[in-house]
């Protein structure tokens, strides 16, 4: 009976002590959090955004204006003669180095000039290769940036992370703005990498900007907008702006991604790529080989169409998206394992993968 009553002393004891811890880790917090908005007379507000503003100002550097200018010639029988048609595209870059290497997105045709912008400065620049998988470009300037470039790791980014963008298109200042990650996407085009899907608004030129985390670091570049377009109604007037696309979403290329395909390029002028040589249909228990080119890797190690492709170097494959991603990652002359099951059995096949 003494004990019970002792045990019970004790757990009212440790109860009342809880209490306590809470009620006065409550009054810290909550001191510190009105401390927090009374701090030096400024609110939380002016605090975020001197904050915000160091963060913009510390990565602005990393991002330069890309100007790509085309030219062609036409000639107008009995008319004016030769005429030269001139057009220019504004996209942004990100500085790689200090040795002027900058990434960029691939760009609607050859252009005749490139040029490199920075504080207002023009300085010109070769165009050194792209790949066409993650539609990045390197290119190397005529000039040494002296900056500290702040790469982030990327690998950090994920869902609910915070933010920013920055774009160097029309006009001498940044274009900034703010979102959050949503998590990581497979575009169809993009196959070969999870892209960062950002609910950040960008304008026009910003592709091969800066995604930039709240340290500062680059993170990330800005690759390619999905829109969705309103629906008309045939009751109500839309004006032009009404009727443009509404729901935008961003999506970036990692910057660990941009930084491997950057050094790809930058050593052999392209990203070299594996080749299995087949075409292929979502089946629920993996890809079905619809067709095999002849003379491919595919076809010389003895793959057949109606084979059903369910690993790859031991790791199940469940789209036909996962299967190309992992070939154009391998290298050419790589050896790999395909599990294929056939007419109700299953047998390992090993491929000496092509180039692509």
């Amino acid at each position: 009976m003494y004990t019970q009553k002792l045990d019970n002393r004790y757990h009212l004891h440790c109860r009342f002590t809880c209490i306590q811890k809470i009620f006065y880790s409550s009054i810290v917090i909550c001191f510190l959090f009105l401390t927090t908005l009374s701090y030096a007379g400024e609110n939380i507000l002016q605090l975020f955004e001197k904050d915000f503003k160091k963060v913009v100002t510390s990565s602005r550097p990393a991002v330069v204006k890309v100007l790509a200018t085309y030219n062609s010639s036409s000639e107008f029988a009995n008319t004016i003669g030769k005429v030269t048609l001139f057009h220019q595209d504004i996209s942004s870059g990100i500085l790689l180095d200090n040795k002027g290497h900058i990434a960029t997105t691939t760009f609607s045709m050859a252009p005749n000039k490139i040029e490199i912008v920075q504080n207002g400065k023009k300085f010109p620049a070769a165009f050194i290769g792209k790949d066409d998988f993650t539609d990045l470009v390197v290119l190397k300037a005529n000039h040494k940036f002296p900056v500290a470039i702040k790469h982030g790791d990327s690998t950090k980014i994920d869902t609910g992370s915070l933010v920013l963008t920055i774009g160097s298109s029309q006009g001498n200042h940044p274009i900034v703005s703010f979102g959050i990650v949503s998590g990581c996407e497979i575009l169809h085009a993009h196959p070969c990498a999870e892209l960062l899907k950002i609910n950040a608004p960008v304008s026009p030129g910003n592709s091969g900007g800066a995604v930039v985390n709240t340290s500062g670091e680059v993170v990330g570049m800005i690759l390619a907008v999905l829109m969705q377009p309103n629906q008309l109604s045939a009751f109500t007037m839309q004006f032009p702006q009404q009727m443009m696309n509404k729901q935008i979403i961003t999506f970036a290329v990692p910057m660990d991604t941009v930084k491997s395909v950057a050094a790809k390029i930058i050593k052999h002028g392209k990203v070299p790529r594996g080749f299995l040589g087949v075409d292929l249909m979502n089946k629920n228990e993996g890809v079905l080989v619809t067709r095999v080119f002849e003379d491919s890797p595919a076809h010389k190690s003895g793959l057949l169409p109606g084979d059903l492709i369910r690993n790859f170097n031991k790791q199940p494959i469940k789209t036909y998206i996962d299967l190309q991603r992992r070939v154009l990652n391998s290298s050419p002359n790589s050896k790999v394992i395909l599990r294929v099951m056939r007419d109700g059995s299953g047998k390992n096949y090993t491929i000496k993968l092509g180039e692509r």
